[in-house]
């Protein structure tokens, strides 16, 4: 066996698959990305956009990849589902040592750089995890789309849907917010059922921009996005149930930034911004397994 000679993080989700390679001191030397590696959507389609994001990676560095030198952290979504996670460490393709974790685990350690803490995982899906001193692990949330995923981009998406379904049966009036739907999922039932049909979870999610850009114009808009920020409150005081002083940092990028002001300002006031990403805390995650 080749020595390692790499450490890879891996932030895998529903819409697209980040990496990070370092040296075997943690430090990143590039990033690169790809498209979608959530378990839920194929374990060969998940290694396929993951493999392809690290040659990219190791080609920006001028170098070619050697699985055989490398260990990789894995933060993905759908680990949960444990025969899906063992048939993706299965199918290993020559990675020298690989830690696979659930991606809110990952977003956790990059949150709070390593230390004990609690996220709020908000982006394509959601989910809420924490991790106590005494080694305990709390979730909350991320059963998955279409029953979960509380507050994310997957289900600003269903409601918008639910919406463009009672625009066009009369059941709610046409707004500038119903037309900018329409002109995506189409503007017959015929053209609504076809959109649906394909309707996954990074679909779904394509439509909550559209949410977001109304939320201060619509009044159907805005009451979904405070529903989201609602969301998002119950998944925190779930984690602090058991942990009333726990550390919490709302995570996810560009859609939790957006929601921001749609949480409640008392319970948002007792959250932090995460530290770094999840694909940091893949980085993490494999820099001190290889350390133990």
């Amino acid at each position: 066996m080749s020595e390692v000679k790499y450490l890879i993080g891996v932030d895998g989700g529903g819409t697209g698959t980040r990496i990070a390679i370092a040296g075997l001191d943690g430090v990143e030397l590039v990033r690169a990305e790809a498209g979608a590696s959530a378990l839920g959507q194929g374990i060969d389609k998940a290694w396929t956009n993951i493999t392809l994001a690290i040659r990219d990676g190791f080609a920006k560095l001028g170098l070619k990849a050697e699985f055989s030198e490398c260990a990789v952290g894995f933060g993905l979504s759908g680990v949960t589902v444990r025969a899906w996670a063992q048939e993706f460490e299965n199918k290993n393709p020559g990675f020298a040592r690989i830690e696979v974790e659930t991606d809110g685990f990952s977003t956790l350690l990059g949150a709070h750089n390593g230390a004990h803490g609690g996220i709020i995982a908000i982006g394509t899906g959601s989910i809420g995890e924490a991790w106590l001193p005494d080694g305990t692990r709390l979730e909350v949330g991320g059963w998955g789309f279409p029953t979960s995923d509380e507050g994310s981009g997957a289900y600003l998406g269903l409601k918008a849907i639910n919406h463009v379904q009672r625009l066009m049966d009369g059941r709610r009036e046409l707004t500038d917010f119903g037309r900018k739907l329409l002109s995506i999922t189409g503007d017959t039932r015929e053209k609504v059922f076809e959109w649906m049909g394909k309707m996954k979870q990074g679909e779904c999610a394509t439509l909550s921009p559209v949410v977001v850009e109304f939320g201060e114009k619509d009044e159907v808009a805005k009451s979904f996005l405070l529903d989201a920020g609602r969301e998002v409150e119950i998944i925190g005081q779930a984690l602090r149930k058991s942990a009333p002083e726990l550390p919490l940092a709302i995570c996810g990028g560009g859609l939790s930034e957006a929601l921001r002001p749609y949480i409640p300002a008392a319970f948002l006031a007792s959250t932090s911004r995460p530290q770094k990403d999840s694909c940091a805390g893949a980085l993490i995650l494999i820099h001190r397994a290889m350390q133990a």
